[in-house]
């Protein structure tokens, strides 16, 4: 479990750094009405080891209220890849902030394309500027669950 957190971690300060996005620039991304979309990976021990790469958007309501939709590429070592096609909502807490706790849900479907299985995602993490580190939990029909972590940037 150590080594997970810390490749997670070293993702996430290489994506920073790469990215070159200091603290003077933009906050956050849900302070302000409009279009906001994401990139983002998470990974899993879960259905052997897992990575996921998604990307959402939508709108942003200005007072840290988020509504979208998204679809991604869900690798997983024991069956295969999986397509996800999920609607999504976010409430960051302190918008205003540059660091911020937030709570997200994804509504929606994995697929390989042979069989589909509808999927619930609660998760939380935190903001932190344009980028946002979670954790989630996916719920599966048939009762099969994942646990995801990861990180997002918002644009």
């Amino acid at each position: 479990m150590r080594n997970f957190i810390a490749i997670v971690a070293v993702i996430v300060f290489s994506v920073v750094t790469a990215t070159g996005v200091s603290a003077e620039e933009k906050g956050n991304a849900l302070a302000e009405k409009g279009y906001v979309g994401n990139v983002g990976m998470s990974v899993t021990p879960c259905l052997g080891l897992g990575a996921d790469i998604t990307t959402s958007h939508g709108y942003s309501f200005g007072n840290g209220l988020w509504m979208g939709g998204g679809l991604g590429i869900s690798f997983t070592s024991d069956y295969g890849i999986f397509v996800p096609v999920f609607t999504e909502v976010k409430y960051t807490f302190m918008k205003n902030d540059k660091v911020s706790p937030f709570l997200d849900c994804r509504l929606g479907c994995m697929t390989d394309l042979d069989k589909t299985f509808m999927t619930c995602t609660p998760g939380f993490g935190v903001d932190i500027n344009r980028f946002s580190i979670f954790t989630s939990a996916s719920l599966w029909t048939g009762g099969m669950k994942t646990f995801n972590i990861g990180f997002n940037w918002n644009f």
